[in-house]
């Protein structure tokens, strides 16, 4: 698939195209995700930070190249793309990813383990298996205590 130009930074100095692509809808992202993925391998690069905001605001769109990611030697930015990317994707798109984060999270990678990315991965876990009716007992438990003062 050819893919415009115009939708890549240049460097990662490049904060024209970044609040370029700020203005487009998503869907015109599509083709461009995996060089867009490629600025988040150094979280550390002046337009990182930006461009993990875009493409989490691409959804579903993005899951196919995380999971590419996740199947990488590449740590850095495996835990960069579950830090900025992953973490902040609506739950039920994180459900999506369940296979690929439980695999890093109980059976981390020498190098997952050594850059925590086990720990990172369960932390993303947790977000989506808490229930709203888990946390109720704790609520009634607070309003029992308040009766009683």
């Amino acid at each position: 698939m050819d893919i415009d130009r115009s939708l890549v930074p240049r460097n990662k100095f490049d904060f024209e195209t970044v609040d370029l692509l700020k203005k487009l809808p998503p869907e015109k992202l599509k083709p461009a995700l995996p060089q867009l993925f490629e600025w988040i391998q150094d979280i550390n690069w002046p337009i990182a930070r930006d461009i993990a905001k875009i493409l989490v605001s691409c959804g579903c769109d993005t899951l196919t190249e995380i999971k590419k990611i996740l199947r990488t030697p590449d740590e850095e930015w495996k835990l960069w793309c579950l830090e900025y990317v992953v973490r902040e994707l609506p739950k039920d798109l994180i459900v999506e990813l369940q296979p690929e984060l439980e695999k890093t999270a109980y059976a981390p990678t020498r190098g997952e383990k050594v850059n925590e990315l086990d720990t990172e991965a369960r932390q993303i876990l947790s977000l989506i298996s808490k229930k709203p009716s888990e946390e109720v007992p704790q609520l009634k438990r607070l309003s029992f205590q308040r009766q009683k003062l």
